[in-house]
């Protein structure tokens, strides 16, 4: 990835360029926010946004980028994956390792592939192995952090269940975590665990709930309002089936990919899988993100093209590895959306984005060209 950045470091909006005013003119600017900017200017500088308008010029001094017959996106977000850790990412000795912090062992690879296809930052979580598994980071995938302890990782399911010898059922399992996070809220439970707890009990983090079933789902639902904390479900391969349940929680989903196996190397909690997952959620009215749950191959822009071939509206698929993404990972502020004042995390794209003919022209990360085709 260093090697890609410092070969294209003298492309206008590279770092040698930053206090320049960089302006992509002529391009249709598909803001994020819902909006459509035919012939649009957009202009950046110093790895911000300084302004996004229809039609217009450069400004006087700024270099330009020709994006007439492009589409402009923000930069894609991968919602949950275990992009730059190796290895196992779970914590093998403790059922229980809520103040484990992904960034210890998150050491970004030279592994272009998801830059070139238009993804510029994503959530890194922990392993689901651990019915705590310490927080999660909103990375970009330059390496700098977005967003350091962004949400506390949890698992309902199986992966957890059949880690450890104890407990031994589901209703064991939900049982220690009550008993847990009622000793957080009693001050009872010291050290870095108890202070990861209580960040989630104090709503400054949400859970992110790694479940499957229809069951683990309502499950997951009525422990976040037992204890009234925030909640995110992730993956939710059976979220369908109880999608009136998840909106009328005001519950997001981070669906997971729209490609499992089942059976032997995939869950068998994977029973209730459809690729049209993300589209009857999200026409319940539930927010929903789109992730890959992988470190490497496919990226979450062709999770949103599945989704979209399975019944998402493009601008709900659009939105889902943008506007939508950021907002449930609570990096909105500087992701998601083609604003003044936002990240210059940009991708040009030839062809209308979240389709198989979609190529990218050229990504943008910090305002800094990462890769031209």
């Amino acid at each position: 990835m260093k090697r890609l950045i410092l070969a294209l470091s003298l492309l206008p909006g590279s770092a040698f360029a930053q206090e320049q005013a960089v302006a992509i003119v002529g391009a249709t600017i598909l803001t994020g926010t819902g909006e459509t900017l035919e012939n649009g200017t957009l202009v950046f500088r110093g790895g911000n946004i300084e302004s996004v308008a229809a039609g217009g010029a450069a400004p006087e001094g700024a270099s330009t980028i020709d994006g007439n017959g492009l589409f402009l996106t923000p930069g894609f977000i991968d919602a949950y994956s275990e992009f730059g850790i190796e290895g196992d990412n779970s914590d093998r000795t403790n059922l229980l390792a809520p103040g484990r912090d992904v960034l210890v062992t998150f050491k970004p690879e030279d592994d272009s592939l998801w830059l070139r296809s238009g993804v510029t930052a994503t959530y890194v979580s922990p392993g689901g192995r651990n019915l705590l598994g310490g927080y999660g980071a909103v990375v970009k995938l330059t390496g700098a952090v977005v967003r350091e302890r962004a949400a506390l990782a949890a698992s309902f399911g199986e992966t957890a269940l059949d880690a450890f010898e104890v407990p031994t059922t589901r209703q064991g399992m939900i049982g220690l975590l009550r008993q847990t996070f009622s000793r957080a809220r009693e001050d009872t439970l010291v050290g870095d665990r108890g202070e990861a707890i209580r960040r989630v009990l104090a709503k400054e983090i949400p859970l992110h709930a790694l479940v499957n079933t229809p069951d683990d789902i309502l499950t997951a639902i009525r422990f976040a309002k037992e204890f009234d904390i925030r909640l995110v479900l992730v993956s939710a391969i059976g979220g369908h089936e109880v999608r009136s349940h998840i909106a009328a929680a005001s519950v997001p989903v981070i669906a997971g990919p729209s490609i499992i196996g089942i059976g032997d190397g995939g869950p068998y909690e994977g029973f209730a899988h459809s690729p049209a997952n993300a589209a009857r959620l999200h026409e319940a009215g539930v927010l929903v993100a789109l992730s890959t749950f992988a470190r490497g191959g496919r990226s979450v822009a062709l999770e949103g093209v599945m989704a979209k071939a399975h019944g998402l509206p493009m601008e709900a698929a659009l939105a889902a590895v943008t506007r939508d993404a950021a907002a449930i990972l609570g990096v909105d502020e500087r992701l998601g959306t083609l604003e003044a004042g936002k990240d210059a995390d940009l991708v040009l794209w030839k062809g209308q984005p979240l389709s198989t003919w979609a190529q990218t022209r050229r990504v943008i990360v910090d305002g800094v060209t990462v890769f031209e085709r």
